[in-house]
């Protein structure tokens, strides 16, 4: 059976259509379900730069590392560079369902993902907890 993930989407770049790209790529992974409308607005470590945000839930048959595997291979395919400043697509593994609950993953928790603005008002919008491990 496949687990529940809980993903977070983001690109600077001047529309949200490489949101949309990512969504039909994850959909190649699983099941997708977008947990909230997409957001615009300033990022939260960068407030010069704007962000498009998605909150995102999957239906993946793997564990985490191949989870994140695939991510890193949907963002280099969609124009990831992590040596530029514009941001075409980032997505970042959040929650896993756990025992009827979302679970954080840790390393989202160790980079202060639940801390941030835009991360927060997608959960909220989404009606969705987070527990920390």
């Amino acid at each position: 059976m496949p687990a529940r993930w809980l993903l977070l989407l983001g690109s600077t770049l001047a529309s949200d259509e490489r949101v949309h790209e990512a969504l039909r790529e994850l959909s190649g992974l699983g099941m997708v379900r977008l947990r909230a409308p997409i957001r615009h607005g300033p990022g939260s470590r960068d407030p010069r730069r704007s962000y498009f945000n998605a909150l995102v839930e999957i239906e993946f048959e793997g564990d985490a590392k191949a989870l994140v595997t695939a991510l890193k291979a949907i963002e280099a395919n969609l124009g990831r560079r992590r040596d530029e400043a514009e941001v075409a697509i980032d997505i970042d593994l959040l929650a896993r369902w756990v025992d009827a609950r979302w679970q954080a993953d840790p390393h989202a928790l160790a980079k202060g993902e639940f801390a941030q603005a835009h991360t927060l008002a997608l959960l909220a919008d989404a009606g969705i907890e987070i527990d920390a491990p």
